[in-house]
C-alpha cells in the first residue's frame, strides 16, 4: 500500500465518536470509555450509502420522576405478649405502612389509641418506624414484590400480617399483574374490647341520671339559651354564696375505735361552709401519737347521708362515681346530703361508715345556733389521754460527805455538774453581813445567861455564830458555828435573809436561838 492510503470496512453501520457522557435509566451519568477508541479519519472519501430512516426513541423517565408523590398504602397488625398483667396475655397493635414508589422506602405508623400509653401517631418521636429501605432477614431489601394482602413480613424481628390495602394500592399491583386477595379479619384485642364494654355500660347508666348541672352562672346562662329546661338546671346558689362567703362553722369532734385492734379515741374538728353546704373533717395532731401528720381526713365536699347503703362504681370515661342502691337505681341528685340542722353538741353522727360525737364548738358556731335556731351548745368534757400516775423518784438522804449540792448533781444528771454559783450576787452583796445578838431558848439554868452574835451574809446567805467570852460563865468562848449554809429543821430548805429578824425563833443543830437585838 501507499503511504496514507487505507481501506474502510463497507459493512460498519456505527460510527459514534468516543465519549464520556451517558444516559443510562433516564438519568445522565458519566464514565469512562471502554474499547478502543475509534480509528483515525481518512483522507480518502468512500462512497456514501443510502440514508435510512431513523429509529423514534421513547424518553425513559426516571424513577423518582415517574412515581413521584405515589404510596401504596396497606393495613397491618402484629402480636405482642404481655407478662405480668392479670387482664391480658397478649395485644393486638394495628398499623399501618406506607412503601414509596420514589425510592423503595418505606415507614410504618400506628394510629392512636384511646389511654393506651403508648406514643403513637405521626408527630416527631411517635412513628412506629421512621422512613427507609428496610432490610430483609436473608438479606437484600423490601420491594413491591414482597407486599401483598395475607402476607407476612419481617421488620426487625416483629412479624406483620398486611391485612388490607386501599383503592390505590390494589389498582398498582393489578397494573403490574399482581392478584390482589381480599381483607383479612383483624384479630380481637380482649383489652380493648373489655374496655368497650365497660365505656357502654357506663353509657347505659347514665341515661338513669339527669345530666351533672354546672355552680358557674356562665355556664348556667349559656346552657339557659340553648334550651336547657330550667328543672335541669338546679337551683340558683349566688344569693347564699354572697350572704354566706368566708362563713364557717366549727365542731370539734370525737371518734371511739377503741373496739378495733389498736383502736384508740382520736379527735378532731369539723368545718361546715355554709357557702355552699360542702364540709371538710382535719384531723388534730397530736405529739407523739405514732401517726403521719396528714392534714385531711375528709376533703371538702358535701356528703351523703347513710353511704353505706349504697355501691360505689367508678366511672373511668367520666372520672365520676355513680352511686346504684341494691334495690335499684338512684339518682344522686335525690340523695340527701348533710346540712347545718343535723349538727349539735351532744349528737352522734355517722359519717362514711364512722360515728363521730360532737362533744364542742367555737364562739361563733355557738352564736349562730343561737340566732337562727334558738338553741344554746355546751361543751361536753372528753378525755382523750389517759392520766398515768408515773411513780416519782425520791430523793435520796444526803449521807456523803461534802456539800449537799454536789451529792445532788449526780442524783439528777448521768453526768454530774459543779453547781452554779450567782457571782453577781456575790459581787453586789461583798462584805454585807447582817448581825443580831441572840441567847438560846432554853430552861437549862446553865445556859440561860449565855449571849451569842449571828452572823448573816448576804453574799452566799451562810450563817456564823460566834460566843463572846464571859467572866466567870465556865464556858469558853469562841467560834460557836463556822460559816456555812444551814438547813432548817425537818425540811430542805435553807435559811434566808426573810428568816432572820428581831424576835426571830431560829434553830442551828439542835440548838434554839431567840433573836432580840439587830
Amino acid at each position: 500500500l501507499l503511504p496514507g492510503n487505507g481501506f474502510k470496512d463497507p459493512t460498519l453501520t456505527n460510527f459514534h465518536k468516543s465519549h464520556v457522557f451517558d444516559v443510562y435509566q433516564g438519568i445522565s451519568v458519566a464514565h469512562d470509555p471502554v474499547g478502543p477508541m475509534a480509528p483515525p479519519a481518512s483522507s480518502v472519501e468512500m462512497p456514501t450509502m443510502p440514508p435510512k430512516a431513523s429509529a423514534e426513541v421513547t424518553p425513559v423517565q426516571p424513577a423518582w420522576v415517574a412515581f413521584d408523590r405515589k404510596v401504596l398504602r396497606f393495613n397491618c397488625f402484629f402480636k405482642e405478649s404481655v407478662n405480668e398483667s392479670r387482664l391480658e396475655n397478649y395485644r393486638i397493635r394495628s398499623c399501618v405502612l406506607y412503601y414509596y414508589l420514589e425510592d423503595d422506602s418505606m415507614h410504618v405508623s400506628e394510629p392512636k389509641v384511646e389511654n393506651s400509653g403508648i406514643p403513637q401517631g405521626e408527630r416527631k418521636g411517635t412513628v412506629f418506624l421512621k422512613r427507609h429501605r428496610v432490610p430483609k432477614p436473608d438479606g437484600g431489601f423490601y420491594s413491591v414484590a414482597d407486599l401483598n394482602v395475607n402476607n407476612t413480613i419481617d421488620l426487625y424481628g416483629r412479624v406483620f400480617l398486611i391485612t388490607d390495602a386501599d383503592n390505590f394500592t390494589r389498582t398498582f399491583l393489578m397494573k403490574l399483574g399482581i392478584d390482589v386477595p381480599t381483607s383479612v379479619e383483624v384479630p380481637r384485642d380482649p383489652y380493648t374490647e373489655t374496655r368497650s364494654e365497660m365505656k357502654q355500660q357506663i353509657l347505659r347508666n347514665q341515661k338513669y341520671f339527669h345530666p351533672r348541672t354546672a355552680d358557674d352562672d356562665l355556664i348556667r346562662n349559656m346552657e339557659a339559651r340553648l334550651g336547657c329546661s330550667s328543672t335541669l338546671l338546679g337551683p340558683d346558689k349566688l344569693d347564699q354564696f354572697l350572704k354566706y362567703d368566708r362563713k364557717v362553722l366549727r365542731f370539734y369532734l370525737a371518734w371511739d375505735d377503741r373496739k378495733s385492734l389498736y383502736g384508740e379515741l382520736r379527735p378532731f374538728v369539723m368545718h361546715y361552709y355554709l357557702s355552699d353546704d360542702t364540709m371538710e373533717i382535719l384531723e388534730v395532731r397530736r405529739a407523739n401519737s405514732g401517726r403521719d401528720p396528714f392534714p385531711l381526713f375528709l376533703k371538702r365536699g358535701k356528703v351523703y347521708k347513710e353511704l353505706d347503703s349504697y355501691l360505689n362504681i367508678d366511672a373511668p370515661t367520666t372520672h365520676t362515681t355513680q352511686l346504684i342502691d341494691r334495690t335499684g337505681r338512684v339518682d344522686p341528685g335525690t340523695m340527701e346530703t348533710f346540712n347545718e340542722a343535723d349538727f349539735a353538741v351532744g349528737r352522734e353522727v355517722l359519717i362514711n361508715g364512722a360515728t363521730f360525737l360532737i362533744y364542742g364548738c367555737d364562739e361563733f358556731t355557738r352564736d349562730y345556733y343561737t340566732q337562727v335556731y334558738g338553741v344554746t351548745f355546751e361543751d361536753i368534757p372528753v378525755q382523750f389521754d389517759e392520766q398515768i400516775e408515773r411513780p416519782q423518784m425520791l430523793i435520796p438522804p444526803h449521807v456523803a460527805p461534802g456539800a449537799e449540792e454536789d451529792s445532788l448533781g449526780s442524783f439528777l444528771y448521768l453526768i454530774p455538774k459543779v453547781p452554779k454559783k450567782n457571782f453577781r450576787r456575790m459581787m453586789e452583796n461583798d462584805r454585807k453581813i447582817l448581825r443580831f445578838m441572840a441567847r438560846l431558848d432554853t430552861d437549862t439554868p446553865e445556859d440561860q445567861g449565855r449571849i451569842f452574835v449571828i452572823k448573816y451574809y448576804l453574799s452566799d446567805d451562810t450563817v456564823a455564830v460566834f460566843e463572846p467570852p464571859q467572866k466567870n460563865s465556865g464556858i469558853v468562848g469562841g467560834k460557836f458555828l463556822e460559816r456555812c449554809r444551814v438547813k432548817k429543821p425537818n425540811s430542805h430548805e435553807y435559811y434566808t435573809q426573810a428568816d432572820f429578824y428581831t424576835g426571830a425563833l431560829i434553830e442551828f443543830n439542835k440548838f434554839p436561838f431567840v433573836l432580840y437585838q439587830g
